[in-house]
């Protein structure tokens, strides 16, 4: 009896807003074929729409309160927060393919975001985009890796080099940097899926979140105009992928594909916030000749950035310390007073933070004050209306302990809200008293300034395979529920504490019959690898990474 196999492909910010139209109109036949004759459902990601987080939980089944991920950087950018990026080393739960590993199946894994450093699992493993660079003692697992794609003129990289400080080009081509990384990715994992043996196989391709960061049209612009051209050519290569993958398996695979998030136009409402606070006395802002030096060190920074060669940025900002860490200071920062500061809203991670006194550096709230505080701020956010609709722009605001729960639930963001997408002003309009307030975003100067898309609560889910229901649909499907259903998939227990489901409606209902689920007690694997922390260098090169792709400021 053949053993049964799991190839799981990721796609990062996928959405069928797209994938649907473009499917029924024939451009993407192995999506179309997918979908027909298997399951897909919408993939619920919120309250994880950040990357970091919303893998994590993917590839866990835990919500990051049992985690810890919540995002790629954990601290506020203040005086005496220490820079720390997000690593695997970070993640508090184990992920899926340490479990079938142990059991003794064969796993690759390839370019899953927060995976660094790679784990000695039985099989092979590339890790994602938090690794420093190719070069890193944990990026490849076994370390020839690296060399074997290089010997067959796969062109590999992490992931797309300060793609926001690219000028020039034609809008409607893919970028050249996001077609190196399509090129590279896809040719890496159909040589790894010929020639390394494996019963489960997860693989991430970047390039759906990165060209829809940056190339995604304005409102209202047809599908069959020139705008739409590289994001429909990227998942028309996709498509074409796919298509090759699916000659490499056999009749006894099932082939998951997700994306972590949704995506849709960048709504500039979400820029508005911190000025709406400072408005009302619950954020400040520097002022005087300080503040004037330190936005003229910010705008040489940022030129710099865009002109000057990376290996010699190092060698100034180490030269130069004390200017480079003010310009920094003033980039990250935008200016905040954290002395008045009570309430901070981050629009990079999507996290609304309570300036708490004894938890931040240059925490200023009393804890007595921390739950009337946030209950004013609930207030204030459900009032915030589109200046021309009049209706709500945010739906709804949440306490973080009414939404995660577990031992690193005071990483959480205070509060996590539900953007309603559905208006889409690029100002916000307030009410104190009788008289409305209007709030314009403030002009940016960093990455984020060039994104023209943002990302949706719901990501994608298809599921095709021997045990899979043909041409059928799903509902309540969540982030959480993959790595149960992948464990399942692979006749392995799972973890009673997972926050996630066996997604089992996509089952047949005789394969359930024969094959019951099984339930564990979770163990504790969390692997030492060759890899220590990180140094000084690693996470620079981490954070210009981030920055260079609109994550951070």
């Amino acid at each position: 009896m053949k053993k049964h196999r799991t190839l799981i492909i990721g796609l990062d910010g996928a959405t069928f807003d797209l994938i649907h139209p473009w499917a029924k109109a024939g451009h993407l036949p192995t999506f179309a074929k997918l979908m027909a004759q298997g399951v897909h459902a919408p993939l619920r990601a919120w309250p994880n729409l950040s990357s970091a987080a919303a893998w994590s939980s993917i590839v866990t089944g835990y919500n990051p309160g049992q985690h810890s991920v919540f995002n790629f950087v954990d601290a506020l950018p203040q005086a005496g927060a220490k820079w720390h990026p997000n690593t695997a080393a970070d993640r508090k739960k184990d992920p899926f393919w340490r479990f079938l590993s142990r059991a003794g199946k064969y796993v690759g894994v390839m370019n899953v975001p927060i995976t660094y450093p790679a784990d000695p699992i039985n099989g092979f493993m590339l890790s994602g985009m938090d690794t420093p660079d190719l070069r890193s003692p944990g990026f490849a697992h076994p370390p020839e890796l690296l060399v074997e794609l290089q010997n067959q003129g796969i062109d590999y990289v992490i992931d797309v080099p300060r793609l926001s400080l690219l000028d020039g080009g034609d809008p409607h081509q893919v970028p050249r940097p996001i077609q190196r990384m399509m090129d590279g990715h896809s040719r890496a994992i159909l040589h790894l899926m010929k020639t390394r043996p494996w019963d489960t196989l997860m693989a991430v391709l970047v390039v759906t979140d990165r060209v829809q960061h940056f190339c995604w049209p304005a409102d209202g612009v047809p599908f069959d105009q020139p705008d739409w051209t590289p994001i429909f050519s990227i998942y028309q290569q996709i498509d074409s992928f796919l298509s090759k993958a699916l000659e490499l398996i056999d009749e006894n695979t099932t082939v998951l594909i997700i994306s972590d998030h949704g995506f849709g136009p960048l709504r500039l409402a979400k820029r508005c916030l911190n000025q709406l606070f400072a408005h009302l006395g619950l954020t400040g802002y520097r002022s005087g000749p300080d503040r004037l030096t330190n936005k003229l060190l910010e705008r040489i920074l940022v030129y710099g950035r865009k002109t000057i060669p990376f290996s010699l940025q190092k060698l100034l900002a180490k030269t130069f310390s004390g200017l480079h860490h003010r310009a920094i200071h003033e980039h990250e920062l935008s200016s905040i007073d954290w002395s008045l500061t009570k309430v901070f809203y981050s629009p990079h991670m999507g996290t609304l933070t309570i300036n708490l006194k004894g938890r931040e550096p240059e925490g200023i709230v009393l804890a007595e004050d921390y739950d009337p505080l946030r209950k004013q701020i609930q207030d204030i956010l459900l009032n915030i209306k589109d200046p021309v609709s009049k209706r709500q722009v945010i739906k709804a605001v949440h306490l973080c302990e009414d939404i995660f729960h577990g031992p690193y639930l005071e990483k959480a963001p205070d509060l996590v809200m539900e953007w309603n997408f559905e208006v889409a002003p690029n100002c916000i309009c307030y009410h104190v008293g009788k008289e409305p307030v209007i709030i314009h975003p403030p002009k940016r100067v960093d990455a984020g300034e060039r994104w023209t898309g943002d990302h949706r609560p719901y990501g994608i889910l298809i599921a095709y395979g021997p045990t899979i229901k043909k041409g059928s649909t799903v509902s309540n499907a969540t982030l959480y529920d993959i790595a149960p259903t992948i464990l399942y998939l692979q006749d392995h227990p799972i973890p009673k504490d997972v926050d996630g489901k066996v997604l089992t409606d996509i089952f047949m209902e005789d394969h359930l019959n024969r094959h019951p689920l099984q339930y564990s007690e979770p163990p504790d694997i969390q692997w030492k690898t060759s890899a220590g922390e990180l140094d000084t260098e690693e996470s620079h090169k981490i954070e210009e990474r981030l920055r260079g792709l609109g994550y951070i400021e």
